[in-house]
C-alpha cells in the first residue's frame, strides 16, 4: 500500500466512523442517562456513551478536553477506591477518536499523587490513550483560579483547577462508592478533585458545598464507574468483601440526574442524599423524570 493509498484509508475510516456517530447521536440525544452492563469494561464504557448521543454529542473537533477520575488513594484497581483504569483509557481514547486537540487527566488526590496514580493503574493507562498526566502537588496561583459562586450557599467563592476552567469539554469519571459523610460518592462529590480549597473546611456543612461547586462548575459527560460499586467503609474501603460486582457503566449529560441512577444502584433512595436534594432545589438537575435508555 503506498502512502497516498494509506491515507485514504484513514481517512475514510474516520469519515465513516464519524457518520456513525452522528446516526447514533441523531437517535439517542433525546435520551438524559444510558445504562450499559459488560463484563468488558471498555464495551460497557462505549455503549454507554454511544446510548446518550455518542462522543461526538460533547466532543468536537479541536476541542481540549479535561478527563477527571477518582485518583483519590493509593489502592490497586481491584479494589475500586478508585474509577476503573479501563473507563478512563476508553474515554481519553473517544475524546482522541472525535478529534479532540488535547486530553488531559488528573485529580487532587488524599494520598500521595506520584503513588495513586501508579498504583491506581490510572497514570499508565490515560498515557496509554494518549492523554497528558498532570500532577497536583501544590496549590498556587498558577494551576488555580479563584471563582465566585452566584447564590452559593457555603461556598461564596471557591479556588478551581485553571484546566478545567479553561478546557471546551469537562468529562466527569467517578467510581460509585459509599461514604462515611456523604452518604455515597459518585459525580457531584467527586468534584471535591477539582478545588484547590481547604477540603477540611467543607465538611462543616458538606452536603451544601458539594451542591454549591456543582452549580459553578457544570460537568459535560458524566461517565460513572459501577462496575464493582462499594457498599461500605467507604470512600476508602481495603477488602474485595466490600464490593458487588455489578458491571455497571452510566453516561449522561446531567451529573445529577446520572448520580440518581448510581444511588439506585445501592438501594439508596437519591432523594435521601443531602447533596442531591440540595443540588435539585439548587438547579442543578432532576431527580426522577429523567430519560433513561438502558442496554
Amino acid at each position: 500500500m503506498t502512502r497516498r493509498e494509506f491515507l485514504k484509508s484513514i481517512a475514510a475510516g474516520v469519515l465513516f466512523y464519524i457518520t456513525k456517530g452522528l446516526v447514533s447521536g441523531e437517535q439517542h440525544s433525546k435520551y438524559e442517562v444510558g445504562v450499559s452492563i459488560s463484563e468488558n469494561y471498555q464495551k460497557a464504557t462505549e455503549k454507554a456513551i454511544e446510548l446518550i448521543g455518542g462522543i461526538r454529542r460533547f466532543v468536537k473537533p479541536g476541542d481540549i478536553v479535561v478527563v477527571k477520575p477518582n485518583i483519590a488513594w493509593n489502592s490497586p484497581p481491584e479494589l475500586k477506591a478508585n474509577t476503573d483504569p479501563i473507563v478512563v483509557r476508553t474515554i481519553v481514547h473517544l475524546c482522541y477518536m472525535a478529534l479532540a486537540s488535547k486530553v488531559y487527566v488528573f485529580d487532587r488526590t488524599c494520598n500521595n499523587p506520584k503513588l495513586t496514580y501508579k498504583t491506581s493503574g490510572i497514570a499508565d493507562a490515560a498515557r496509554e490513550a494518549g492523554a497528558k498526566v498532570l500532577y497536583v502537588n501544590r496549590i498556587s496561583g498558577k494551576l488555580y483560579k479563584q471563582i465566585h459562586v452566584k447564590n452559593g450557599t457555603f461556598l461564596k467563592k471557591t479556588l478551581v483547577n485553571r484546566y478545567i476552567l479553561e478546557s471546551d469539554v469537562f468529562i466527569n469519571v467517578p467510581v460509585a462508592k459509599s461514604h462515611s459523610a456523604a452518604g455515597l460518592t459518585i459525580g457531584m462529590k467527586n468534584l471535591m478533585g477539582i478545588t484547590g480549597d481547604n477540603r477540611s473546611r467543607w465538611h462543616w456543612d458538606l452536603h451544601n458545598a458539594i451542591s454549591d461547586i456543582n452549580t459553578a462548575v457544570k460537568t459535560d459527560l458524566l461517565v460513572v464507574d459501577a462496575t464493582k460499586i462499594m457498599l461500605r467503609n467507604g470512600p476508602t474501603g481495603g477488602r474485595l468483601d466490600y464490593l458487588k460486582q455489578l458491571n455497571t457503566i452510566i453516561a449522561s449529560n446531567n451529573v445529577l440526574s446520572g448520580d440518581a441512577e448510581a444511588a439506585k444502584l445501592f438501594g439508596i433512595n437519591p432523594s435521601e442524599i443531602g447533596y442531591m436534594a440540595l443540588g435539585q432545589k439548587k438547579g442543578v438537575g432532576k431527580l426522577k423524570g429523567y430519560r433513561v435508555i438502558k442496554a
